[in-house]
């Protein structure tokens, strides 16, 4: 049985007929890598789920899942984090799946969620600046109909998830002083974030929307005059994509292609230095557009063994945000663009049913027109070695 998440609400394929399916599906690899300038480091990476399917009824079923994943250091996309950066999260999801009709399925659900992270090698594990906890539910549609002489599923879902930031605070503003004692004891990025989706499936291929709002409950957008003011952030999201998979004798294929676009009521400072008193003042900051292409591709020369090519590509355009110097000032008149692409080749090995193991070199190219990088990497290149293990039933 394969599961499937689709937009925060679970899936599954059609129901074996007894009362209890175990599920099982864990990824684990080790990677080696060396980037263009900076030292050789190593990241461990493992992904694991664990559930159960109980079938009470022919039209009503239970499933429950547990979500473990670790991302050690890795080659990181511009703007998000440090490449020895490193993620643990622990996810509970329980839905409740009740066939109404048969072709109306709806899937109610609940979830909890901790999330730890190390920004740097001082931070200690459960410590965090960016450790969350959410919670919070959903509910799914699935629409099963007919077209073109095959089954097509149509899935409306909304989700909603209430997350807490206990660690989080603005170190700008502790340094320089506040009258707001709150906003120093955490939970300044605490968030309420809604979404809602659609996707439709048909003959393996699928097109999917999403469009979330976040909206902050302490965090204030700062203004002009360097001061924040009394209204709070928000952030909204929408994201496009779609593919397909196709097996063509011994080829396969699952080309994929998505386009993202973020708004953020939220400006920016820029400092010279923490004790600067008059900071660069840049609006719309945080605003973009997004395109990516991933085309992942596998030759199987025999049964057990397979090659794979790979090619990932992300264009990301802000909107209003000017790019920097080397010596951290905006350049007028131009707009920053990050591009991120990755070349992977490798080998995979089945070695049984439910087991298999790959070896994956890659080839990393960012640029940007952003020449500032003391602090987050942009303009760089870098191969990796992976080694890793998979295991499904």
């Amino acid at each position: 049985m394969t599961v499937l998440l689709s937009g925060g609400a679970l899936s599954a394929a059609p129901l074996e007929n007894r009362f209890f399916t175990p599920y099982f599906d864990m990824g684990v690899s080790q990677g080696a890598y060396l980037p263009s300038s900076g030292d050789f480091f190593s990241g461990a990476h493992m992904n694991m789920n664990v559930g159960a399917l109980a079938k009470i009824t022919d039209k009503h079923s239970i499933f429950a899942l547990y979500g473990l994943n670790f991302a050690g250091q890795a080659f990181r996309f511009q703007d998000t984090s440090e490449f020895d950066s490193k993620d643990l999260s622990h996810n509970f999801n329980f839905e409740y799946r009740w066939q109404v009709l048969d072709f109306l399925r709806l899937r109610p659900s609940a979830a909890y969620g901790m999330n730890y992270t190390r920004t740097a090698a001082g931070e200690i594990w459960g410590e965090g600046l960016y450790d969350s906890k959410s919670v919070g539910g959903g509910l799914a549609a699935d629409y099963t109909f007919g077209m073109f002489d095959k089954d097509a599923t149509l899935t409306a879902n909304w989700i909603y998830r209430q997350i807490k930031f206990p660690n989080y605070t603005d170190i700008i503003r502790e340094f320089q002083g506040t009258d707001s004692q709150a906003e120093l004891a955490g939970g300044l990025k605490d968030q309420k974030l809604a979404e809602y989706g659609a996707m439709l499936s048909w003959n393996r291929i699928f097109a999917r929307f999403r469009y979330n709002t976040i909206n902050y409950d302490n965090e204030r957008v700062v203004q002009s005059n360097g001061v924040y003011g009394a209204e709070k952030q928000k952030d909204s999201n929408i994201i496009l994509s779609g593919g397909f998979s196709r097996n063509l004798w011994i080829f396969e294929a699952s080309p994929e292609l998505s386009y993202a676009t973020h708004r953020s009521n939220q400006n920016f400072l820029l400092f010279q230095s923490v004790t600067d008193p008059s900071p660069v003042f840049a609006a719309n900051f945080y605003d973009y557009n997004e395109m990516g292409i991933a085309l992942p591709f596998f030759m199987n020369l025999t049964k057990k063994w397979a090659l794979n090519l790979g090619l990932d590509w992300k264009r990301r355009s802000y909107s209003d945000r000017e790019p920097r110097s080397g010596t951290n000032a905006f350049i007028a008149g131009e707009k920053q663009t990050n591009n991120f692409v990755i070349f992977t080749g490798g080998v995979r090995k089945k070695m049984n049913e439910v087991a298999s193991m790959f070896l994956t070199y890659s080839q990393v190219v960012a640029t940007s027109n952003n020449k500032f990088q003391r602090y987050l990497p942009t303009n760089y290149s870098g191969q990796s070695i992976l080694l890793g293990f998979r295991l499904t039933y």
